[in-house]
């Protein structure tokens, strides 16, 4: 299976990368194919310039970019994500790279009721990290991960199964609960 993975966090030494280094090991491992977008790495810029705007509703762009995206999207059975949860959402680059690569006419029909058009790629990984509880994050906070990302993008766009995996008190928790979640996260992508 052809995986692409997408990861939004500033500094390679956080756990993140750590989250992502697992998955791909397991999942190579399972004899997948992972093809990794580092958003920073690659200085993706999330602002959507007025230019862009203008042809957005024609699922035009100006950023060369993005078509290069929506190529390994389309090669893609499978979707990751990976990023820390700020202010109950992702971070700006990542946020960014939804309003700027999953554009109408490659994500979903335009027009008054809009149909998904991502429905080649049967299952997305949503793997996110809280200072908070996850408990927390999931009660108080309304699973936020899941209802903007899983239901309001990827289901809306077509894949059908999105799990989430949190992992609160990251950073904060114990080093061995950090490395119980890294073996989780490995034995996940062995699982795929």
């Amino acid at each position: 299976m052809n995986i692409l993975a997408v990861i939004d966090h500033p500094w390679k030494e956080s756990f993140n990368y750590a989250v992502l280094d697992a998955f791909v090991s397991g999942a190579g491992d399972a004899g997948h194919t992972v093809e990794v977008i580092d958003l920073n790495a690659i200085g993706f810029n999330p602002v959507v310039s007025p230019a862009e705007l203008a042809v957005y509703s024609e699922g035009g762009s100006h950023d060369p970019i993005v078509r290069e995206h929506q190529n390994r999207i389309m090669h893609s059975q499978h979707l990751v994500f990976v990023y820390p949860v700020w202010w109950s959402v992702m971070p700006a680059r990542l946020k960014g790279w939804f309003d700027k690569v999953f554009l109408p006419g490659f994500a979903f029909t335009p027009g008054d009721v809009p149909k998904p058009l991502l429905t080649h790629i049967p299952s997305a990984t949503v793997l996110t990290t809280t200072g908070a509880p996850d408990d927390l994050h999931r009660t108080l906070y309304g699973e936020p991960t899941r209802r903007v990302v899983c239901e309001g993008t990827l289901a809306f766009c077509g894949i059908a199964s999105a799990e989430w995996l949190n992992f609160g008190l990251a950073g904060i928790a114990p080093r061995a609960d950090h490395e119980a979640w890294l073996r989780k996260v490995r034995d996940y992508a062995l699982g795929l």
